[in-house]
């Protein structure tokens, strides 16, 4: 079996902050999150940053996900606030407890699929806590993403719900017209999962994008979490564009997303030239050089991309110019930190600054319905249980040749 957790943060290279990389210092807050990231444990706090309150902080953590590297980092340093020490011990014993809960449903699910012969590749979450990051207890996360080939996806979708699962997305007319790769479940311990049949879950992903998840699935290998549970990962090369692929769509506006990819790179069998040829075959490529430009900005690589990775051309300079203003790593109450530059990112400037407008307007169009109507509901979750929705849906789904 083949480990892929990196090095030690502490073993690792990092780029300074600032200076020839073109990013001022970072705001002590912000600064503090990044040595959290990086796994700093020992550092004394300065007075600047000892100065914020326990609130700010602990918003801070949340924002990025990483309170529980804000713990690590923080618990034992001299000159720590005592009042920091509470808030940040309860978002590390709550992730702790996701993670025994996620543990749990993951050794059920493997176990169903797997004596079924159906493959199935557990992503992100717990494999990023266990296998990727230097500690199992400095990434938040909240849902298990299970990947299947979708000429499989309805058989697991039934052996799950026959093994305790329940259905989150429970709308078919919605989901059949909306076309997602995914449905979300609730495993028997409790734990979000989210079984997808493709990385890119929207129809307009899936047409701007073409990841082969077949091939995926068939480099994928076997690990063993730190709950026990024995389940399929990614192969190197693949962890990293997932975990890139999702920071780009989700914004790359979050520490634990950098993270993500500055350990994943780190990995025993990792190697950038196989991965600039996966992410050209999926078309990625631009987003991808966006995503590693901010990692390299922030956080640095223990083995730097070439400098043909990290190129984006102009999309790539307005990103960098975002973060040459000190917007990244954001804090709470900022403007926004440049998120629709990596969320719309396409292979050329023409269809970027398409992609982006259309979200701009999606964006204040969904502004305008809370500001006049409030939260919107999620729709997937009405139970609206129509037959003849769900079995339109998952033969679509098995049929490749469906468009869908």
């Amino acid at each position: 079996m083949t480990a892929i957790r990196p090095q030690t943060a502490t073993r690792q290279r990092h780029r300074p902050r600032g200076g020839d990389n073109g990013v001022p210092p970072l705001r002590p807050l912000a600064g503090l999150l990044v040595e959290a990231v990086r796994g700093v444990t020992s550092a004394a706090l300065g007075e600047e940053v000892a100065r914020e309150p326990s609130e700010s902080v602990v918003a801070a953590g949340r924002m990025h996900r990483v309170g529980p590297a804000l713990h690590r980092r923080v618990k034992d340093a001299a000159g720590r606030p005592a009042d920091w020490a509470a808030p940040l011990a309860a978002q590390r014993h709550l992730q702790l407890m996701r993670h025994m809960q996620a543990g749990a449903d993951l050794r059920l699910v493997y176990e169903v699929l797997a004596g079924a012969a159906v493959t199935c590749v557990v992503g992100k979450g717990p494999v990023a806590a266990d296998l990727v990051w230097p500690a199992p207890d400095m990434r938040e996360y909240y849902d298990v993403d299970l990947f299947v080939d979708r000429r499989d996806f309805a058989r697991a979708l039934d052996l799950l719900l026959a093994a305790g699962c329940v259905l989150a997305d429970r709308n078919w007319p919605e989901i059949l017209r909306t076309g997602r790769a995914e449905i979300a479940l609730r495993g028997p311990a409790g734990t979000h999962i989210d079984l997808h049949w493709d990385i890119a879950v929207t129809p307009k992903l899936r047409r701007a994008f073409r990841i082969d998840l077949p091939a995926m699935l068939g480099r994928s290998r076997e690990a063993v979490l730190g709950s026990g549970a024995r389940v399929r990962v990614f192969d190197p090369v693949d962890t990293v564009l997932h975990l890139v692929f999702h920071a780009a769509q989700a914004g790359a506006g979050r520490l634990m997303w950098i993270g993500d990819v500055h350990y994943a790179a780190a990995a025993p069998g990792f190697e950038w030239t196989e991965f600039a040829a996966r992410a050209r075959g999926a078309r990625f490529e631009t987003p991808a050089a966006l995503v590693l430009a901010r990692v390299d900005r922030c956080l640095g690589f223990a083995h730097r991309p070439p400098d043909g990775v990290l190129a984006a051309g102009l999309w790539g300079r307005l990103a960098h110019r975002r973060d040459a203003r000190g917007a990244f790593p954001g804090l709470p109450g900022d403007r926004a930190t440049g998120g629709r530059l990596y969320s719309s990112a396409r292979r050329t400037v023409v269809a970027s600054s398409r992609e982006a407008l259309v979200e701009a307007y999606q964006v204040r169009a969904i502004e305008r319905r809370v500001a006049a109507e409030g939260p919107e509901e999620r729709v997937l979750y009405r139970d609206v249980p129509d037959p003849a929705a769900r079995e339109a849906y998952l033969a679509a789904v098995s049929d490749r040749e469906s468009g869908l």
